[in-house]
């Protein structure tokens, strides 16, 4: 039975520990997360006093506002979950405080109790007499060991009081760490609500004065529409130049322009490419995605499509650019309004990297995953945005999904 009672001591004691661990950790984690949600926002705040000296449109300023609440919203869901943590942490180390405080109580009382029976009935004299009055002297040195073994039970009982209250005053620092700590959090989660507010209302604002010219905005929708498309027939004719130069040589009867001819080193490269789907690392590394891939309505204009052949990701000035894989430059494009493009060759997938005002490989070069190739273009609104495309031979995919979650 006293065994059994052990073992299950010392489950409680490792399990509790891991806990104990596992929310510390976890602690770090949210704060690490809201430190990032922070770094961003204040990185919107640039982009939007850029767009603001540049004197671009409603609509950028509309989009950099709009991405800026989202990031606030996930900030403050981040805070909730640091304040319930802590809540958490305050409870636990109240209701091992009260119990350390119960320990110690409990400590001092029996050592009290032990001091006076000692007084008692343990006089010097009696001391040396309960020794000079033993049948033997085997019995006597008993009586010795006896008296030592009193002196270190003593000794350490008075020990365990000093440990207990160096503990007990410890915890009642950590306890009014975490209450001041879980004070701020609830300032800045308070504070963070009223900012979101006050986004809304400068949000509802540049609706309005969107709306009030419409008829001016939608010319630019349009216009940045047709250009747009300029641009994606231009990327699927270069794309299909390419695949016809890279077939010419493959000894093939039949020279395609929609079809990658692929070689066995080719054919392994591919798979391994469509493997790490949902896995590439991103080709920029602090970004957001400011438009998303494929045909959806236009954020304020609902009866207006937008169709992206890509997604754009908004990024640092000077932000270097990265090969999501292992692959070969296919070519380098100047395109209009779009500074260069580099084009790279991952067996029968192509990733694509639009903006770039810096080009740091050649065609025909190989590359490896996470390799710097470039540099990205600010542009005249003030942003720094990457236009990022995966293509499969000739077919247009949704390069989110190939991306690592974040």
């Amino acid at each position: 039975m006293t065994k059994l009672f052990s073992l299950l001591a010392f489950l409680f004691w490792i399990i509790s520990g891991q806990t104990a661990y596992a929310q510390a950790d976890l602690q770090k984690k949210l704060e690490a997360k809201r430190q990032n949600l922070q770094k961003e926002i204040l990185q919107i705040n640039k982009q939007l006093l850029k767009t603001k000296q540049s004197e671009s449109t409603a609509l950028d300023a509309y989009d950099q506002i709009k991405r800026r609440i989202i990031i606030r919203q996930r900030l403050i869901r981040n805070l909730q979950r640091e304040i319930n943590q802590l809540n958490w942490q305050i409870k636990q180390n109240e209701k091992k405080s009260r119990e350390l405080s119960e320990e110690l109580k409990q400590l001092k009382a029996d050592y009290a109790k032990m001091i006076r029976q000692s007084y008692q009935t343990r006089s010097r004299q009696e001391k040396l007499y309960f020794l000079f009055s033993a049948e033997s002297f085997q019995q006597a040195f008993k009586r010795a060991q006896y008296l030592k073994q009193y002196a270190k039970y003593r000794k350490r009982q008075a020990q365990q009081i000093v440990q207990k209250q160096a503990e007990l005053k410890k915890l009642k620092e950590t306890l009014e760490k975490n209450k001041s700590a879980k004070t701020a959090l609830y300032q800045d989660y308070k504070a963070e609500q009223e900012k979101i507010k006050q986004e809304q209302a400068k949000q509802l604002a540049i609706v309005n004065k969107i709306k009030h010219k419409k008829s001016y905005y939608l010319r630019q929708i349009k216009a940045k529409q047709r250009e747009q498309q300029k641009i994606d027939k231009l990327i699927d004719e270069l794309i299909k130049k390419a695949i016809a130069k890279s077939n010419r040589k493959v000894k093939r009867s039949k020279r395609s322009t929609s079809k990658f001819f692929l070689t066995p080193e080719g054919k392994k490269l591919a798979a391994k490419f469509s493997a790490n789907k949902g896995a590439l690392p991103w080709p920029v590394k602090k970004a957001y995605i400011s438009r998303k891939f494929g045909k959806q309505p236009h954020e304020i204009f609902k009866n207006v499509k937008v169709v992206n052949t890509g997604i754009y990701l908004v990024t640092e000035p000077d932000s270097k650019v990265y090969s999501v894989f292992d692959g070969q430059v296919l070519q380098i494009q100047l395109i209009p309004g779009g500074n260069n493009t580099v084009f790279i060759k991952h067996g029968n997938y192509i990733s694509i990297y639009g903006n770039l005002k810096e080009v740091y490989v050649k065609p025909g070069e190989k590359v490896k995953t996470r390799q710097v190739i470039g540099k990205v273009a600010t542009r005249n609104n003030g942003k720094t945005e990457l236009k990022f495309r995966i293509y499969k031979n000739t077919t247009k995919l949704n390069p989110e999904l190939w991306l690592q979650r974040r």
